[in-house]
């Protein structure tokens, strides 16, 4: 799902000048002062903003739930699950966004927030334990607790 997008420049010119002229003069003894000060000054400012169609929404985003028993043995502590993302349609790598759900101990688990190998059809996401379980230990939790991982991808 594709939307256009509007490109905006500006361009901002300001042009200061400021004249300053002081005459003194003194009738006893005559005395002419005069001083002038002129000061110029001009600021030029480029921006250049690219605003979607409709800002206050993205242009595509599509997310599911990731079944437990996608869970692979990583290392000695850790998990991975590849996740399958082509049913979306995605026409360029999203942004991947993902948590875990379940009944129970998945507070214990780091690291599933960071994405690796993304691409507009699929990622990776890896775990561990933040208290050191074993990766069969955590295996044996997550299909015993349901550790899905929910995921949605942001197409800008």
């Amino acid at each position: 799902c594709a939307s256009e997008s509007t490109t905006i420049t500006t361009e901002t010119t300001s042009t200061t000048t400021t004249v300053t002229t002081t005459t003194e003069t003194t009738t006893s003894t005559t005395t002419t002062t005069t001083s002038t000060t002129a000061t110029t000054s001009t600021t030029t400012t480029s921006t250049t903003q690219t605003v979607a169609q409709n800002a206050t929404s993205a242009q595509y985003y599509c997310g599911r739930t990731s079944s437990y028993t996608l869970w692979q043995l990583y290392s000695a502590s850790g998990l991975y699950m590849d996740i399958d993302s082509s049913a979306c349609g995605f026409n360029s790598t999203p942004l991947y966004f993902t948590s875990v759900s379940g009944t129970s101990s998945h507070w214990d688990l780091t690291g599933y927030t960071a994405i690796y190998s993304s691409t507009k059809n699929s990622f990776r996401v890896y775990t561990q334990s933040i208290s050191g379980a074993a990766s069969s230990s955590l295996l044996s939790l997550a299909q015993t607790y349901g550790w899905n991982v929910e995921w949605i991808g942001v197409s800008l």
